[in-house]
């Protein structure tokens, strides 16, 4: 089950704004977009933002933009303590908002640091109402994965009590959302493998518009060196996403110049068909 959103962000939210040396309206004209946030929950499609669109232009921008307030350094960029004001919610309300001259409130919140902030956004949408079961999963997924990318968060020297056993992130997180530990690892290789698929393709599987076996995304995301923004799903569905070794891919490239050298020779169909089926067995470990 989500967390209570109303009470995360109330023990997020700034108390001392009217402390702050700069006033709400600066700060709103020095709001920044930062890429790995933006682009870290599944974008609207054209559809979806032009009715967003539309509703902020007839009725205004009702929803305050969630700001983290922060600091370069905590970011990792130079600029030890300057401030910075990004967006963790409501981006595509804030460019709207922006092309239009549309009027907006911002709430600013405050994080530790990127991983609780992503955790947040993560939150923020397994809160929202009418999820479809293949966006809770994605969104579970994308929760286990964060944290494992995270060394520490669950580390066992936090793990105080010796007598308790330790939990493991998968059990965490089951426990949070009321279903299984293999659930959780499902989830973790389908968000995976989601992630790798392009915009479009992505939110249609999200919204149960297409149907993919997850299998063949749990196979996706076990390859390290695959190219992002697939968009065919006759490609996922073709058995060459198992990953080669390296000894596999060199024995097709050796059979891929002596097809090559038999086509020159007799201009045959046969060897050309065979090239293109080689040709696409390495495109997909490359």
């Amino acid at each position: 089950m989500a967390k209570n959103m109303a009470d995360i962000i109330a023990s997020k939210t700034k108390i001392a704004l009217g402390s702050s040396l700069i006033s709400l309206e600066a700060i709103k004209q020095n709001i920044q977009v930062l890429d790995e946030l933006r682009d870290f929950i599944p974008p609207l499609n054209q559809e979806e933002y032009g009715q967003l669109e539309q509703n902020i232009i007839n009725y205004g921008c009702k929803d305050a933009i969630l700001i983290w307030e922060t600091t370069k350094e905590k970011i990792g960029q130079e600029g030890s303590q300057e401030p910075l004001y990004l967006i963790i919610d409501g981006h595509n309300r804030y460019g709207i908002c922006k092309k239009h001259g549309i009027t907006f409130n911002i709430q600013l919140l405050q994080f530790s640091g990127i991983k609780e902030v992503k955790d947040f956004m993560i939150e923020t949408q397994l809160g929202r109402r009418n999820l479809t079961p293949q966006q809770a999963s994605f969104f579970r997924g994308l929760r286990y994965n964060n944290e494992k990318t995270e060394k520490g968060k669950y580390d066992r020297d936090e793990h105080k009590v010796q007598n308790e056993p330790y939990a493991t992130t998968a059990q965490k997180l089951a426990k949070e959302y009321n279903v299984s530990e293999s659930t959780i690892k499902r989830d973790a290789a389908f968000a995976k493998g989601l992630v790798k698929l392009d915009d479009s393709l992505r939110n249609q599987i999200l919204k149960g518009e297409k149907n993919i076996d997850k299998q063949i995304l749990e196979r996706l995301a076990k390859l390290q060196n695959t190219i992002h923004d697939i968009s065919d799903l006759d490609v996922l569905e073709t058995p060459t996403l198992e990953p080669m070794s390296k000894k596999e891919l060199d024995k097709h490239i050796a059979s891929l110049l002596n097809e090559t050298k038999s086509l020159a020779k007799n201009l045959d169909k046969v060897h050309l068909f065979e090239i293109k089926k080689i040709i696409k067995l390495i495109e997909s470990n490359i």
